[in-house]
């Protein structure tokens, strides 16, 4: 249980730092993105570069059953959005791909989820304005 709490406010603390860097269009340094990324890995259970060529189903079947379902896939959603931001505009179809799937994903946590988040709500109409 205790095990469980904490990750439960580890995966949390990544989203909000995530959100902040997404509202604020701040860039991290190396060494606080490479922190960020590594326990992002440890929580997701494999690298999230893999989040690159992920459909968003695959994502969302590999986490069925887990007690922390949403919470994982609402950190790679928030994961997959802070990559996307974060990619060059020569990229453009992989970028877009990336934030349009984070999107999504976001999306359905919202929906399928128990918890409400106002700042998920907040994160998800400011990046379907941003696409308009």
């Amino acid at each position: 249980m205790i095990k469980q709490d904490y990750l439960i406010r580890m995966i949390q603390e990544i989203i909000s730092l995530i959100v902040n860097a997404l509202l604020k269009k701040k860039k991290y340094r190396w060494n606080e993105w490479t922190e960020y990324d590594g326990l992002t890995r440890q929580i997701l259970g494999f690298p999230t570069d893999e989040l690159l060529s992920m459909d968003m189903q695959e994502l969302v079947d590999r986490y069925k059953g887990d007690p922390n379902e949403m919470g994982k896939i609402e950190l790679a959603a928030m994961t997959m959005l802070k990559i996307s931001d974060d990619m060059e505009a020569d990229d453009l179809l992989r970028k877009s791909k990336l934030h349009q799937d984070g999107l999504e994903l976001l999306k359905y946590v919202q929906k399928e989820s128990n918890s409400f988040s106002i700042q998920r709500v907040q994160l998800i109409n400011m990046l379907e304005t941003s696409q308009a």
